[in-house]
């Protein structure tokens, strides 16, 4: 399918995707395990649309998950996600037990070890392996990357560092808040700690 297309909308894309393969709502229910009740109210505009659902669409449907999120306004036209509130509220829909609690208790931990020998080690020998599973250029690793840069490099004040050390630290453990192999879920609460972590050291 040609996603260049001018697609208004998630209602729309999930219609002519349904189309596309000759897919009934109620074979799409049956292999999304997703009631076609909810979907109908999807595709009619009387529901708002999970990012689990939208997962479960793109395995099915054949489609990319961030063509779908981007259609239902979880992304921006340059795949980045807007506010932290968003980000949060993401973080909830690919977790329900997720909490900012969990993440900046986790958080206080790193920043305990982000300035050590210990600490930078970590970073120094396994940010560059981390960096490639991603897989893909966008904010999240242009922001990683410049990070690790001025952390490696000492540029920046002593809170600076330490902020920029336990983000990293937290992006380089695969098994965090929300573990990274639910991608792309797993990057969602990364992205979170990266966009908090320079917004404070801009502070």
């Amino acid at each position: 399918m040609d996603m260049n297309k001018d697609i208004s909308g998630i209602e729309n894309l999930l219609r002519m995707l349904l189309k596309e393969k000759k897919i009934s709502i109620r074979e799409l229910s049956r292999r999304t395990a997703i009631d076609a009740a909810i979907i109908s109210k999807i595709l009619n505009g009387k529901r708002k649309v999970t990012v689990n659902h939208l997962k479960k669409f793109s395995e099915v449907l054949d489609v990319s998950l961030e063509d779908l999120m981007r259609a239902a306004g979880f992304l921006d036209e340059n795949k980045t996600i807007q506010t932290e509130q968003h980000l949060e509220a993401l973080c909830k829909q690919a977790d329900p037990s997720f909490t900012t609690e969990r993440l900046q208790n986790q958080l206080a931990e790193y920043k305990e070890i982000a300035l050590t020998d210990g600490g930078k080690q970590i970073i120094e020998d396994k940010f560059n392996e981390k960096i490639k599973s991603v897989g893909s250029a966008g904010k999240l690793v242009n922001d990683l990357k410049q990070m690790f840069y001025k952390f490696s490099s000492g540029i920046g004040t002593k809170k600076e560092l330490v902020l920029f050390g336990a983000a990293l630290l937290y992006f380089i453990n695969p098994i965090d808040v929300l573990p990274d192999y639910i991608f792309p879920f797993g990057y969602l609460d990364d992205t979170l700690v990266v966009q908090t972590a320079m917004m404070n050291a801009n502070k």
